[in-house]
């Protein structure tokens, strides 16, 4: 090398990106299958970045950065000048090959554009080594790039949140029109309108009188969400099946979905269904889960699908990282049952399960120790996959058992009956409360126990419906049969008194025959267990005594609030608190209690 040419760091970096992108381009040129043709497309659109994530720190809490990553297997370094290019072996042995954001780096390579170092990294020893490949100039570069750029197995975007969030938006408002269009022929029909009508009266409550199609429009961004948040997860936990099946989550043995946004499996063979669930299943097929997993990939995503004005309405603000942590911080978390009983996305609770891990908690009896209920499925299932990320973090593998954050109107369960459940599920669910009462109130229960048992609950019935569903399809009377068989089959694997009880109770009540029903009815829509035991938890929560109680409640005017019990809040308010307001706020809600 010679000379001291220096470029300011920020154009060597766009003279880069735009060299690679050539690079990459020819590459794919040679490749015609869909994910070929998706990357492609990438590289020509201003979301080129999420296959070139920049700035990547080290850790959250290290300051070291890696100026740029291709896939999860190359590394890149930018220089200002030649001189710099001296020592940036050393320099990257020291600041991050050997940390857990680069374990997977086959290449690392250093440049100010003119002349490029590319190294071969080696894992043979303790430490990792460099061997250097090529020491020239940017012609001769290009020939190795290409070469490197073909030799790997696929181009794929590391899961950093905001790459996630770039590739779904990507075209989300056609997808949606897709599902809207759907949702418009579905909307009367029979299997799809219940579904629909449990929803809206959801989310009638959280928003008050909003025209018919501000609800459609928030069912289909909840839909697509939904979709993304299930395909996603079954991709990162390595399931593979038919598209269907994966934007579905009925490959997770840990359930995540929730019936009411999986309405359109009833019309999974329409070419418009069909063309959204292979988008979205590509989509997440682009992505290199195993790279790496960082918090909050979820919420971020719904931060930026649902908007601002729309999350307001119901009370829902954004808690920034750093005042859930300050927060935490002020309690001793270890050997704690946390619940944070309106939960949104997870965030309390997944920095909740880290701090714990950290402290030393055994990390499944940290998991299982943290509870969460939200009134809005879609919350319900992204703190649920949210959590299950952050578990597979640190486990490195699948947890056993779901977790305990369920789909309970908190404020329903403090201040009135009823339980979310569609028009179908009504009976079921008042059953199962009705004899959960009556074990409640004659002790039968040991409420130290009872998290573990409503799991155990959804587990079974989540497997039972499964295993049915996968031999007898949407045959009402096979159906029937095997959920009966696999219940007394699995059962006998717990010895849990409780789930001994639902087993009895399951056969007097005739479970199996009214699960049969709701599958065919929803066109193979299986995913009940998480609704079950959300019925389940409703009662049985009502008595439990967490250690710490930590969350951000919805900030909704009481006034405002439109729930069939919002007059019990407001009395319960006024008797509290009244006497500290003035006269004008004080009179406003005695009128609106009365």
């Amino acid at each position: 090398m010679s000379g001291l040419l220096t470029a300011p760091h920020e154009n060597v970096r766009i003279q880069v990106v735009q060299l690679l992108k050539h690079v990459m381009k020819n590459v794919l040129s040679r490749k015609g299958d869909l994910e070929a043709i998706r990357l492609r497309e990438l590289l020509d659109s201003p979301e080129i970045v999420i296959l070139l994530p920049q700035e990547i720190y080290v850790s959250p809490k290290e300051r070291k950065r890696i100026d740029m990553a291709l896939s999860n297997k190359i590394i890149f370094e930018i220089k200002g000048s030649e001189k710099e290019l001296e020592q940036v072996a050393e320099d990257a042995r020291r600041k991050y090959l050997g940390s857990e954001i680069a374990r997977d780096a086959e290449y690392f390579i250093a440049t100010n554009y003119d002349w490029w170092k590319i190294y071969r990294v080696k894992r043979a020893g303790a430490e990792p080594q460099l061997e250097l490949l090529y020491d020239g100039r940017r012609d001769g570069a290009i020939d190795e790039l290409k070469q490197i750029i073909a030799q790997l197995p696929q181009l794929r975007i590391y899961p950093l949140p905001q790459n996630v969030v770039l590739l779904y938006k990507q075209n989300a408002e056609e997808i949606e029109k897709k599902l809207m269009s759907v949702f418009k022929d579905a909307k009367e029909d029979w299997r799809v309108k219940p579904l629909y009508s449990a929803y809206k009266t959801v989310m009638k409550m959280l928003y008050g009188e909003a025209s018919e199609e501000f609800f459609e429009d928030l069912f289909i961004k909840h839909t697509y969400m939904h979709m993304v948040v299930l395909a996603s997860l079954t991709k990162v936990l390595g399931k593979t099946g038919c598209p269907t099946d994966v934007a579905s989550g009925v490959l997770l043995d840990v359930n995540v979905a929730l019936p009411y946004l999986n309405w359109w499996k009833v019309f999974s063979d329409d070419d418009r269904v069909r063309s959204v669930i292979d988008e979205i299943v590509l989509r997440a097929s682009l992505i290199d889960w195993e790279a790496g997993l960082t918090e909050d990939v979820f919420r971020a995503l719904y931060e930026e699908l649902i908007e601002p004005d729309t999350r307001r309405k119901i009370g829902e603000y954004y808690t920034p990282i750093w005042l859930v942590d300050f927060i935490l911080q002020h309690f001793n978390l270890k050997n704690k049952t946390v619940l944070d009983p309106f939960c949104g996305s997870g965030t309390f609770l997944v920095r909740a399960f880290h701090r714990k891990v950290e402290s030393g908690e055994d990390v499944d009896k940290a998991f299982y120790s943290l509870v969460g209920y939200d009134v809005n499925p879609l919350a319900v299932a992204v703190a649920r996959a949210e959590l299950i990320l952050a578990y597979v973090r640190k486990a490195r593998k699948e947890p056993g058992k779901p977790p305990h954050i369920y789909h309970i109107d908190t404020l329903a369960m403090w201040f009135g009956k009823g339980q979310i459940s569609p028009s179908d599920a009504d009976i079921l669910a008042s059953s199962a409360r009705s004899y959960i009462e009556v074990l409640v109130s004659f002790g039968a229960i040991r409420f130290e126990d009872v998290l573990e048992e409503v799991s155990s609950i959804e587990q079974l019935i989540t497997r039972a419906l499964r295993y049915a569903y996968s031999k007898c399809d949407v045959n009402r009377d096979c159906l029937e049969m095997e959920i009966n068989k696999h219940i007394d089959e699995l059962g006998r694997n717990f010895k849990s008194d409780l789930v001994k009880r639902f087993i009895e109770h399951s056969k007097k009540a005739q479970l199996a025959l009214k699960l049969a029903e709701l599958i065919v009815r929803y066109g193979g829509n299986d995913v009940w267990g998480l609704v079950m035991a959300s019925i389940y938890a409703s009662t049985l929560l009502t008595r439990f005594k967490p250690d710490i109680v930590v969350t951000n409640p919805p900030w909704i005017p009481t006034t405002e609030y439109r729930a069939p019990y919002a007059d019990r809040i407001r009395k319960f308010l006024l008797d509290k608190v009244g006497g500290l307001l003035d006269g004008r706020r004080q009179e406003a809600l005695s009128q609106e209690a009365m």
